[in-house]
């Protein structure tokens, strides 16, 4: 026959137990500890699910807290969720330019063609989606390495940071010796260096650009469609209706237009040379007339 088990129990009136009562604790201290270890594992992971990653195609997008990123980008009042189309980022990722501070470096856009059709769409859902107090950081795998940094948006512009460009990692500095290349971004039409005040003055931060916002095409056809248009009398509109029915009706696509113009951009800030200019000019008319 068994003997029942007694709990140890310890009280002022039998103080011969309290050694045996510590005792007892101490025996499964290790047991408590690991019970403990295992607790702060499963809400550290639970709160680590909070945060969005895509992995794809050798690009890789997340939303980053904006108090763990850089100092300067914390101070920042975010203006998230960004609704821009796929056309303005890529517009925006198209007008980034950079130069290597090297003997024989030139200015070359961060970002080619085929990497804009990899990159623009998810970059276009990220902004759209993005928290109010996140920023996005993404890395883009290219031949030479990776490009990676932060885009983000203030009330009204949305600015780019880069940590590296195709491999090379940016330093701080404005100069370079020969074997030590670094880069920097130069800013075109629209766009500024963000400055950081320091003792001295404010300093440039030749990594981080920042360019206005402007509404979309379709917020314009909508501002449009809601203002009231002008009075005419009656002559000027018979002759408009007159100026109808003998000249042939033109349906001009706002996107062709849109397209036309920043392909116009490019050739003018020599990005792209007269025969590429001339062949995409052709190409767009031919799909969309």
């Amino acid at each position: 026959m068994k003997t029942p088990k007694h709990t140890l129990r310890w009280s002022h009136k039998n103080p011969s137990n309290l050694q045996a009562f510590f005792t007892s604790i101490m025996k499964y201290h290790r047991h408590i500890h690991f019970i403990l270890f295992i607790l702060v594992l499963v809400v550290s992971g639970c709160a680590s699910t909070k945060e969005k990653k895509l992995e794809t195609k050798g690009f890789t997008l997340s939303y980053k807290d904006k108090v763990s990123a850089d100092s300067s980008i914390s101070k920042v009042e975010l203006g998230h969720p960004l609704k821009l189309s796929e056309t303005e980022v890529r517009r925006h990722l198209k007008s980034l330019v950079f130069e290597e501070l090297s003997l024989f470096g030139k200015k070359k856009p961060v970002f080619l063609p085929h990497d804009l059709d990899r990159i623009g769409r998810l970059l276009t859902k990220a902004l759209q989606h993005a928290p109010n107090n996140k920023i996005i950081h993404y890395e883009l795998e290219t031949p030479r390495g990776a490009t990676s940094g932060d885009v983000f948006a203030s009330k009204k512009f949305i600015h780019w940071r880069f940590d590296s460009i195709k491999g090379m990692e940016f330093s701080g500095r404005s100069y370079t010796s020969l074997g030590n290349v670094n880069w920097r971004m130069v800013p075109q039409s629209g766009q500024k260096y963000h400055a950081v005040k320091k003792l001295l003055g404010n300093q440039a931060q030749e990594n981080w650009i920042f360019a206005k916002l402007h509404p979309s095409s379709k917020m314009k056809r909508k501002a449009r469609q809601k203002s009231p248009a002008p009075s005419r009398n009656k002559a000027s509109s018979r002759s408009l209706e007159n100026a109808e029915k003998t000249s042939p009706a033109k349906n001009i696509n706002p996107l062709l237009e849109e397209k036309l113009e920043l392909l116009k951009d490019l050739h003018e800030k020599n990005l792209i040379d007269e025969s590429e200019y001339n062949q995409k000019r052709k190409e767009l008319l031919d799909n969309y007339l």
